[in-house]
């Protein structure tokens, strides 16, 4: 089944169709029947495809899987919510919650491991700062949005924050936000 995206251009690289084809056919049988475990939140978040030259273009895949995800989230949590419970699952949440703002909140330069010279990681200023924004809004409520963390783009620095580390952490944020926006769907 074809899902027809913009292609990427015969001399630009894409995404491999047949893998973003098979991933989003299994999604869609996932989506339909809820019921069934071939795919979760965390395989959408994390899924990776082949590049290929005239492939699909990488950015309109990319943005159909942001709201996938968002879907899968919102199915998936709205399911442990109701099988755990609002305490536990809200227990859940401020734990995982008071670990990312512990995160962020470390001091300036320590939040992740950097990488050994001569080796490029994200900037440690850029991360740092980024980070700082993050606690703030995390430690007093304020609307954060899962685009605000998604779209966030550091330079690569000699030197800098190990890249696997940062963006796990960002995983986690956009996690915590998720669990949010179920317990506000859910009504308490």
């Amino acid at each position: 089944m074809s899902y027809s995206f913009k292609r990427s251009g015969r001399r630009k690289l894409g995404y491999d169709i047949g893998q973003v084809d098979e991933f989003l056919q299994t999604a869609r049988e996932q989506y339909n029947n809820s019921a069934k475990n071939l795919i979760s939140v965390l395989d959408v978040r994390t899924a990776r495809f082949k590049l290929v030259r005239n492939g699909y273009a990488i950015s309109v895949v990319d943005a159909a899987l942001e709201k996938l995800e968002d879907a899968f989230a919102s199915n998936e949590y709205q399911r442990e919510l109701a099988k755990t419970g609002y305490f536990e699952f809200s227990e859940d949440l401020k734990e995982v919650k008071e670990m990312v703002a512990a995160r962020a909140n470390r001091s300036k330069g320590r939040k992740f491991s950097k990488r050994l010279w001569p080796n490029r990681g994200y900037s440690v200023r850029e991360v740092d700062k980024f980070c700082s924004y993050l606690g703030k809004m995390l430690d007093t409520k304020a609307n954060l949005t899962v685009k605000e963390v998604r779209v966030a783009i550091f330079k690569s620095k000699r030197g800098g924050y190990a890249e696997y580390q940062v963006d796990a952490f960002l995983e986690k944020v956009v996690e915590v936000l998720q669990r949010e926006a179920a317990i506000k769907t859910s009504g308490r």
